[in-house]
């Protein structure tokens, strides 16, 4: 406005301030039932809910005119002076970043929200990164909704002799109890933390990342990050070595919040990795002696809490097993059943693939793309009963290099040394040219490139299943529950199905045992050794076919 006149540009100052006012008075909580009824409108895109202000009680979700007397009437009641403060201090700064950053959307993530499995799942995350609430939150799964955005190819086939399920995968749920607990971190502000780009943590993230080659280390950044927000809010800072007795009240915390033992004990291997790293990988000795000391003996601190939490992971880790032994086993078509299922859709997509129809997967829909990548990750996880970190680490370099099984042509032999205990898995004719199809045709679209042949991807070692959102797949045993979600089949873990398996061997010779067990853990020293079990490999897996009832 540099050519306007000063009136004007005050008049628009004031407007400003107004809607300011306005938001922070109604525009930070949501009704989940005003979301539910955006989502499943025909332009969810078009219809931008409206505002609404004032501090947001992180408990209750309700704005107040004045949020310390409301905590100290109610939702804080029995809390100290201290505790109110700092929630109220905090709410402060929310109402900061919520003004900064709230009120700008871009309509391409509105286009991505609309465009993922679980449109109101994904839109509520996105609210609440920004400082929003969302109430009402049913307790149990609404029934699967009809996509908001409508399901439809870019061009679509003349003709098609078979069609695919067209709804998107709906898995609202996000199972009840993961819902709950999430909430009740949040409201508790265990979820609160300081910037990823504080010095600290800089520095901590890259050690992780190149020193200690950790592909998931962000995570383990983010429960410092949480770790050091709790201990002082203000700033984060090695002081919190001088605190102890807070410390182990934010362990017990998180416990009583409902996060089981083994989740309590990463939190606390966490703090100690990041204390380790900046006592002996960085100049703390030089430049401050005494707190570098504190260091040491904290470290030693959290030995003695890890001590007392590892008899609790244990019992914990017994009433598992336990519960699952009350289970009992699956048969081999109960493991696969979900395959089964989806057998249809599935051909249904390979047969648009192979017939030659899209160019290249450009005429597949967001779902059916998805199909293909779960069912083949599915494949992997339950018919080979690999473990899901098989799948999240195989690269197209392991892809290419695939051996034709000398015994038997028409099976190929996949062997993927970058997962941790190494690992082989063997497939047919037909599931090798689904695969190929996947990489040749899928896998671009999701990368958003153009079709490239095989011989022409210059980038070798790129994970090989990707993401409809152009990472790497990141957990594969969500893809899995989605599938049997999508099709309402009995959930099967890669442990569930490892167990079938392994159990089904119990007729068997021991040298047979022993192969068995080598194909399903490959505890093997190096990946090299690995690779000369090929043979071995190839032979359970015609012993798997025949319990499975496969064909050759």
């Amino acid at each position: 406005m540099k050519n306007s006149s000063e009136a004007d540009i005050l008049a628009v100052v004031e407007s400003a301030k107004r809607a300011a006012s306005n938001l922070m008075r109604t525009g930070r909580v949501w009704e989940y039932s005003l979301l539910s009824r955006i989502m499943k409108s025909p332009d969810p895109i078009g219809r931008q809910p409206r505002s609404r202000k004032f501090l947001l009680c992180p408990i209750c979700k309700k704005t107040h005119w004045s949020l310390p007397v409301h905590l100290r009437r109610s939702c804080m009641r029995t809390s100290s002076e201290a505790d109110i403060l700092a929630v109220v201090e905090s709410a402060k700064r929310a109402v900061s970043n919520l003004m900064r950053t709230g009120r700008v959307w871009e309509y391409s993530l509105l286009s991505r929200i609309m465009q993922s499995p679980d449109t109101i799942g994904r839109m509520i995350e996105e609210l609440e990164s920004r400082g929003n609430a969302v109430v009402g939150i049913p307790t149990e799964a609404p029934t699967a909704a009809v996509p908001a955005v409508p399901d439809v190819p870019v061009e679509a086939p003349a003709e098609s002799s078979s069609e695919s399920s067209g709804e998107l995968y709906q898995c609202p749920d996000t199972t009840k109890q993961g819902t709950s607990l999430r909430e009740r971190m949040a409201s508790l502000g265990y979820y609160k933390k300081h910037s990823l780009d504080h010095d600290l943590l800089v520095s901590f993230a890259k050690f992780l990342q190149f020193d200690m080659s950790n592909e998931n280390f962000k995570q383990e950044v983010e429960n410092v990050a949480r770790f050091l927000y709790f201990m002082d809010p203000q700033q984060a800072s090695l002081l919190f070595v001088r605190q102890h007795e807070k410390s182990r009240e934010y362990f017990l915390k998180l416990s009583e919040a409902g996060l089981s033992k083994q989740t309590v004990q990463n939190y606390i291997k966490s703090v100690k990795r990041f204390l380790k790293f900046h006592t002996g990988s960085t100049d703390l000795c030089f430049t401050d002696r005494v707190l570098h000391e504190d260091c040491k003996n904290y470290i030693s601190f959290l030995d003695n809490i890890q001590m007392a939490t590892s008899k609790q992971v244990s019992k914990e880790t017994t009433r598992k097993r336990f519960d699952t032994f009350q289970e009992g086993v699956l048969s081999s078509t109960q493991v696969t059943a979900v395959l089964a299922a989806a057998k249809k859709d599935f051909l249904a997509v390979i047969g648009k693939l192979h017939a030659g129809e899209c160019s290249p997967g450009h005429q597949l829909t967001l779902t059916e793309l998805q199909l293909v990548l779960y069912y083949l990750e599915a494949i992997v996880i339950l018919e080979h009963a690999q473990w899901p970190g098989v799948v999240e680490h195989m690269t197209v370099t392991e892809w290419i290099s695939r051996r034709r099984d000398d015994t038997r042509p028409g099976f190929v032999v996949v062997a993927v040394k970058e997962h941790k205990t190494a690992a082989t898995f063997v497939l047919t004719q037909e599931q090798e040219m689904w695969f190929d199809l996947y990489f040749s045709e899928v896998r671009p679209v999701m990368l958003g490139k153009k079709r490239k042949r095989v011989e022409d991807d210059d980038e070798t070692d790129e994970r090989f299943f990707i993401s409809s959102t152009d990472k790497a797949i990141y957990n594969a045993s969500n893809d899995l529950e989605r599938l049997h979600k999508k099709y309402q089949v009995p959930k099967v873990t890669s442990q569930m199905a490892r167990r079938a398996y392994e159990t089904a061997t119990k007729e068997l010779s021991d040298v047979q045992k022993t192969k068995v067990a080598g194909y399903l853990t490959h505890s093997t020293a190096t990946a090299e050794k690995h690779y000369r079990m090929k043979e071995i490999g190839s032979a359970v897996d015609a012993f798997l076919r025949n319990l499975r009832g496969d064909s050759e």
